[in-house]
């Protein structure tokens, strides 16, 4: 492990890491070394993102207390009314607290890196702990979160992981999903569908002209990204309760999120949907998942 500045560098065997803790618990880059050079897992921070505070243009960051948007930033839980702060540019309140925070670092070794984050109780009523442990080994990287209520009473807790990447020419994404959520114009979901056969990831669909923004149900916590390009597998397999995939794969972008989520979009205005994912976490208990990301060869 090396720091320069508050970036961390991780190495394993011929993988490495790279953590920015200061900018919202981010990961900056995840790199394979190979004869030809070194090939990127992740996309890779851009200089703009790593000169200020920027995550969404960092390689992965986490999601807590809950993942995507709340819709028009406010929300009834328990008969208590919550009204949030929206987002810039966006009637909605987006990805929670923690990737807009520095985080702090807890521990750190050679191949793994720990990073904490506290929220005080404020326009999210609760207050809650976050712990992200980083890890690599032979086989990949490993993320786990952690998010513990340190309020009186319960909270509405969620957790999730934006991992960007890399699109190469022809990249096959495969994962089994049972039904997607179309949005209406500010990405909130608005019709529940079975999978049209242009989305239908149990087959796998090359990503070269897919655009998505979409949340997926019913998956079975596995998903994976090959490369053919690039003879790369991606594996990502997801521990906890996690059921939903939001799929994002801007058009013309180098990159595609696979993002693992308790909950899907909007869960705390979603009631009546039988697997919104909604937790009620009690006081002092915790949540947890866990995401393998395992690398092998095509």
């Amino acid at each position: 492990m090396s720091r320069t500045g508050t970036i961390i560098a991780l190495r394993h065997g011929a993988m490495t890491l790279t953590a920015a803790p200061h900018i919202g618990g981010s990961l900056a880059s995840w790199s394979l070394s190979t004869p030809g050079g070194p090939v990127d897992l992740f996309r890779r921070a851009s200089d703009h993102a790593l000169a200020g505070d920027f995550a969404p243009d960092m390689a992965c960051f986490p999601l807590v207390p809950f993942s995507n948007r709340i819709g028009g930033a406010r929300f009834v839980f328990q008969g208590r009314e919550v009204v949030l702060a929206t987002d810039p540019g966006s009637p909605h309140r987006i990805h929670g607290h923690g990737w807009s925070n520095p985080w702090t670092i807890e521990a750190a070794a050679d191949d793994a890196l720990r990073m904490g984050f506290a929220h005080r109780a404020d326009d999210w009523p609760w207050s809650y702990r976050a712990a992200q442990t980083v890890a690599l080994d032979g086989e990949g990287l490993t993320v786990t979160l952690d998010l513990i209520n340190e309020s009186d009473s319960d909270m509405p807790a969620g957790l999730g992981l934006h991992p960007y990447f890399v699109r190469s020419p022809g990249s096959i994404v495969t994962a089994d999903l049972r039904g997607v959520w179309d949005n209406d114009d500010t990405i909130l979901p608005s019709r529940r569908r079975p999978l049209p056969a242009a989305w239908d990831f149990r087959h796998g669909v090359v990503m070269d002209h897919a655009a998505l923004d979409n949340g997926f149900t019913g998956w079975s916590g596995t998903a994976t990204l090959d490369r053919p390009r690039d003879r790369l597998r991606l594996t990502m397999i997801a521990d906890g309760p996690v059921g939903h995939l939001i799929v994002y794969a801007p058009p013309g972008e180098p990159y595609l999120c696979l993002e693992p989520a308790t909950h899907m979009t909007d869960a705390l205005n979603r009631p009546q949907e039988p697997d919104a994912g909604v937790i009620a976490l009690p006081a002092g208990e915790r949540l947890s998942m866990t995401v393998r990301f395992l690398v092998s060869r095509i």
